[in-house]
């Protein structure tokens, strides 16, 4: 699947919960809080609790680029070849 598809998966559920566009600020609360549980199960070292809330975490993401119909694979790929430009050496792209 692309990252597109999991944006299509994550309107669709949203639509089906009849939740579509709630808002950009009531996900952004929900963001925070699954990044502070998510910092506190790695300072637990808890691997069952991080993979939830990073997957919590990406649904989020998803969400949040349904709402604003963005093209996720185009923006993984600009920022793909982004890092590589700054990061890696001529040589080693």
């Amino acid at each position: 699947m692309t990252l597109n598809d999991y944006k299509d998966e994550a309107k669709d559920f949203l639509i089906k919960i009849n939740a579509i566009n709630e808002g950009t600020a009531i996900k952004l609360n929900w963001l925070e809080e699954e990044f502070l549980l998510l910092k506190d199960a790695t300072n637990k070292e808890e691997k069952d609790k991080i993979r939830h809330q990073i997957y919590d975490m990406l649904f989020l993401l998803f969400e949040l680029s349904a709402d604003y119909d963005f093209d996720i694979d185009s923006e993984w790929n600009l920022g793909r070849q982004r890092k590589l430009e700054k990061y890696l050496p001529e040589g080693n792209k």
